[in-house]
């Protein structure tokens, strides 16, 4: 019948979320099922791949005008979701031998490069060039951590790939070699509990849901399971059961096993447990801390007018914390270099917490936007630019030079021009990655990249060796 009025539309069904839609008789919905996902506020499509993103959302048409502007050889990463912050979302990662994203040119779906059994899920074992689709789904966010990945989708599902160390991919297994995605599920969620960040060690994995409970996997040996205990492994996602209401959970180091997981609830209390090499600058003295501790008080110097910790990542010497007043801070262990948080090349006299966002200009309006971290170095993008301080291994500052920065050094590339905004970055041991802003006009959402590139983890471009100077990740 035709509309004459022009005013009729169709009414969709209203589910919570497209994942949990079935037919009247309580089926699973056919292919070609159209709802409407009350919490994301939008239309989505159940297809042979799974339901799919919002449909002709902002994100895709952004996608589809930088692909008409730009071309399709650029690596062009997907907007946020609107599920978590934009700090715990990470869209994509690299790792010394592969890196993954969420492409925008490719439906949002996951796609990847590098070395394929090391965390691509690819098979036969090689190398992975140029980047190719992984998986027909969008990661919410991915990590990786010593020749594995955890992928946490979009519709809440947990995939995993690569060597399972320590048992750290929740499986069951240990120490076996799991070439192609896995799904894994976590036993006993509650009602409506979703998996909503992951934090992945070279021998632990995390993961945090949307009711605040907290899961580990993984070796016991150090306490990085923050199950209380030292002994084994932890085969399985396990709760933790002293953490609860976490709002957000961070780590570093996916190389070596020296590391604390850290977490933040919602009254901004920070706790911390695992490798304790930092020598306890809130109090504790045991190597290994299994059971996690709160460590609110150390950050008292930042906190003093009312602000709170929204990301602390501790590595084996080191931590860094943004707070949500737009300050940076940080500390080093005592007798060992300061560079590593950009304060000269003196050894720190002592473990207190010390303001660093200080030695970083911001100009009108400029905010911390990003940062992560390691043993060795760090790297902090600002909404235009980019600051890194420490050892440049293999050309990952991307500054054309492998020495070190005892301070905070502003890089110099010309693809930044003041304009071009900066959106998260993924530093890794050996490399870095950094994400433009979604518009045509901002870059894109292609991603910047620099390091070691042996296993084409970074792009096509150059064909062998390190990728020196900051630059565009191709096919």
């Amino acid at each position: 019948m035709k509309n004459v009025t022009k005013k009729l539309g169709v009414v969709m069904p209203i589910v919570d979320s497209a994942p949990s839609t079935v037919t009247p008789a309580g089926a699973v919905p056919v292919e070609a099922t159209v709802v409407y996902d009350s919490i994301k506020q939008c239309l989505r499509l159940n297809t042979s791949a799974g339901w799919s993103d919002c449909l002709l959302d902002k994100s895709a048409v952004e996608g589809l005008i930088s692909t008409s502007v730009l071309g399709d050889r650029f690596w062009m990463v997907s907007k946020y979701s609107s599920t978590t912050s934009p700090l715990m979302q990470k869209r994509f990662d690299y790792s010394y031998y592969t890196s993954a994203f969420n492409s925008i040119t490719d439906k949002n779906f996951l796609t990847g490069a590098g070395y394929t059994s090391y965390g691509l899920g690819l098979s036969p074992a090689g190398t992975q060039s140029p980047a190719t689709r992984l998986m027909a789904k969008s990661a919410l966010t991915t990590n990786s951590g010593l020749e594995s990945r955890t992928v946490i989708t979009t519709s809440g599902d947990i995939f995993v790939t690569g060597y399972n160390y320590g048992g750290k991919l929740g499986t069951g297994g240990n120490g076996d070699v799991i070439s192609s995605w896995t799904k894994v599920t976590i036993a006993g969620l509650a009602a409506g509990e979703n998996p909503i960040q992951v934090q992945q060690s070279a021998y632990n994995t995390i993961i945090l849901t949307n009711l605040g409970n907290v899961y580990a996997a993984g070796e016991n040996a150090r306490g990085q399971t923050g199950l209380g205990t030292t002994v084994g492994n932890t085969l399985t996602y396990t709760k933790i059961p002293t953490l609860s209401n976490i709002k957000s959970i961070w780590s570093e180091q996916e190389r070596t096993p020296y590391n604390m997981f850290t977490a933040i609830d919602a009254t901004g209390k920070v706790f911390a447990w695992g490798y304790n090499f930092y020598a306890g600058p809130w109090g504790a003295t045991a190597t290994f801390i299994s059971t996690p501790q709160d460590i609110t008080s150390f950050f008292a110097p930042a906190t003093a007018s009312g602000a709170k910790v929204v990301k602390v990542m501790i590595g084996y010497y080191s931590l860094i914390a943004l707070m949500d007043n737009n300050t940076l801070w940080g500390s080093v262990a005592q007798g060992f270099p300061l560079y590593r948080i950009g304060k000269g090349n003196a050894n720190a006299t002592n473990s207190n917490l010390m303001l660093l966002s200080d030695s970083i200009s911001l100009a009108s309006g400029e905010t911390i936007v990003d940062f992560d971290m390691d043993m060795d170095g760090a790297v902090v993008i600002t909404n235009h630019f980019i600051w890194y301080t420490g050892f440049s291994y293999n050309y990952r500052f991307g500054n054309g030079g492998v020495g070190q920065s005892v301070n905070w050094t502003l890089h110099s590339t010309s693809l930044l021009d003041g304009e071009v905004t900066l959106t998260a970055v993924d530093m890794g041991y050996y490399g870095v990655m950094i994400a433009m802003g979604s518009g045509v006009t901002e870059g894109g959402s292609r991603l910047l990249v620099a390091g070691y590139n042996g296993f084409k983890s970074l792009g096509t471009t150059p064909a062998t060796g390190d990728v020196q100077n900051l630059t565009y990740a191709t096919y």
